[in-house]
């Protein structure tokens, strides 16, 4: 049902419409040319009218009894989950990570190294004081001493933290490809079991359901295999940096917590700029590359009717919305993510200041508000590189709900279920008397007009 099926009933109407007006002419009189091409006008706008509200009202009446249908199973399989339209998009990617755990086993190790990566940086923070504070020392012996101590401390944070950082990100990469090669086999097989009307419905063109295919899946991988693993190192390298900051100087720690909501608020402020647009910009990609599988899938009629211009105009039209997203979204995104790296050098700043101060009053010596400083700063920065990724967290949620939308969608006719009654015995012969079909899309267009005929067994049936 796309732009070509669209010129091809419009057409057929057309003819209809003339064939109408000149049997009522044949039995009425003679018409003007000029009223003749008004009527034609006037009928062809009043019938697109009629099977425009008859498409809507049969679409609507699927999605509400899907909906249904997917409510009452949630609350007889006796776990009673909230529905798609009470589930937030969070809510459901979570669901959907955790029912696909299976596939993510290979983020069980990467978890543990992602947390031995995360609590390098603060170990760093606490050698690299002591190695400037060694570098003040008078005594030149001493000086050689530690340093190379420091040194080869430095060496070993690098293999630990480069040996944790490639096992991390192989091994999470490694579970996000393992699910999404799941989720793309589980919807694949439920387009499957999909009636006919289904794919009859223009939101449902092979243009739509190929996009969301490869999208859907691929935006959840993101979120596994980028954003989990950074948002575990940053975990653990926030309890390292608090860990420290409290041991060394208890007021510096509360005052950076006091710091790190301005910081969330920066990036809840970046996700929901981020969620809107992703909401918004899947709608319009599904239809831009609907009109581009259906121009390409009749190329040929195209040509020969010269109406390659009409559709590359189309196809531009469709591009125009989610292109003007992008470009508002890009720039919403990069001031959240600048306010979000402002907020980190803000947040040293004010630290530091207030550092001071604590020193000069004789709170804390010189030592330990340097050790809780830089372990502060080095979680500040984790907080920043979590901005970077998330997001994709927005895109693979909105993902996870289009994904739902179709593994819990319940069909009339499932033709791989394996239940149901299978006969014993039966004989080849089939017989099929005045049968009378129409898609559920398009109720008012008769497939099969009573059809009658006998199919037996090792005859062919032409019809």
């Amino acid at each position: 049902d796309g732009e070509y099926a669209a010129m091809v009933r419009a057409q057929e109407l057309r003819q209809a419409v003339r064939s109408k007006l000149e049997d009522d002419e044949n039995g009425s009189g003679s018409h003007s040319d000029e009223d003749e091409e008004g009527d034609v006008s006037e009928l062809i706008a009043k019938e697109l009218k009629e099977q425009a509200l008859d498409l809507k009202a049969t679409t609507t009446r699927q999605s509400t009894g899907s909906a249904k249908l997917s409510t009452n199973d949630s609350v007889a399989g006796g776990k009673k989950r909230r529905s798609l339209e009470n589930s937030n998009d969070m809510y459901l990617m979570m669901r959907l990570i955790w029912e696909y755990r299976g596939s993510m086993k290979a983020a069980i190790p990467g978890t543990i190294l992602a947390l031995i990566d995360g609590a390098v940086m603060p170990c760093f923070a606490l050698v690299f004081v002591r190695a400037l504070v060694a570098l003040s020392l008078q005594d030149t012996g001493e000086i050689k001493r530690k340093t190379d101590l420091y040194a080869n401390l430095f060496l070993i944070f690098s293999f630990v933290g480069g040996i944790a950082m490639f096992g991390k990100v192989g091994l999470f990469h490694i579970a996000g490809e393992n699910t999404a090669r799941q989720v793309r086999e589980d919807l694949f097989i439920k387009y499957m079991t999909f009636e006919a009307g289904y794919f009859d419905d223009e939101k449902n063109g092979t243009g739509a359901l190929t996009s969301r295919l490869a999208t859907d899946a691929e935006d959840f991988n993101q979120v596994i295999g980028t954003v989990l693993n950074i948002a575990v190192s940053t975990l653990s390298t926030i309890i390292c940096a608090l860990a420290i900051a409290f041991v060394y100087s208890w007021q510096v720690a509360l005052l950076m917590m006091a710091c790190w909501p301005i910081q969330s608020y920066a990036q809840y402020w970046q996700a929901q700029a981020m969620w809107g647009a992703s909401m918004k910009l899947r709608a319009t990609y599904e239809e831009s590359g609907q009109a581009a599988a259906e121009t390409i899938r009749n190329i040929k009629t195209v040509a020969t009717l010269r109406r390659e211009e009409t559709f590359i105009r189309v196809f531009d039209e469709k591009n125009e919305v989610p292109h003007s997203g992008n470009l508002y979204s890009s720039l919403y995104s990069a001031f959240g993510f600048g306010f979000s790296m402002a907020c980190n050098l803000f947040i040293n700043a004010l630290v530091f200041y207030a550092g001071c101060k604590f020193v000069t009053h004789g709170w804390v010596n010189v030592m330990d508000l340097m050790n809780s400083l830089m372990a502060t700063m080095f979680s500040s920065m984790s907080i920043g590189y979590l901005a970077q990724v998330l997001p994709m967290v927005p895109k693979g949620a909105v993902a996870s709900r289009g994904i739902y939308m179709t593994l819990e969608r319940k069909t009339t006719i499932n033709g791989i279920d394996p239940t149901g009654e299978v006969a014993s015995a039966f004989e080849g012969r089939i017989s099929f008397d005045n049968i009378k079909f129409s898609y559920p899309i398009r109720p008012d267009t008769k497939i099969l007009k009573g059809i009658s005929f006998e199919a037996i067994e090792g005859k062919s049936v032409a019809l």
